[in-house]
């Protein structure tokens, strides 16, 4: 079931995907961006590892949707609330929507001007 985790400008949506595509994992960073051309929808995988392991230690943490549920709208695929979901799934859509509030943060802190921050 996907439900809203976000609204946002379109345009801070795509700049956060941006951000994510300049950090997937074959550049050194935690993200898989994978963009439907048709329908304008992005799927990002983030992924966990510790810090000191190889590369194909990489562990699949959860995955948010862009646009999927309308322009600017990021969403999560949630399990329902009155099922008793597995303790580790409820802590990797916390730590997934963690990631998603970093992004939003790290966007606003880009784009503020240097008394802002």
């Amino acid at each position: 079931m996907h439900t809203v985790y976000k609204a946002l400008a379109p345009e801070d949506v795509e700049r956060i995907i941006a951000y994510c595509q300049e950090h997937t994992i074959q550049k050194g960073g935690l993200f898989e961006v994978y963009l439907d051309p048709d329908t304008q929808v992005t799927t990002v995988v983030v992924n966990s590892r510790l810090e000191d392991e190889p590369m194909e230690k990489f562990c699949p943490l959860g995955t948010f949707y862009c646009n999927y549920l309308g322009p600017g709208i990021i969403s999560l695929e949630e399990e329902d609330p009155h099922h008793d979901g597995m303790p580790s799934a409820k802590n990797h859509i916390k730590a997934i929507k963690q990631t998603i509030d970093t992004l939003t943060t790290r966007r606003g802190q880009r784009d503020a001007g240097p008394n802002e921050q």
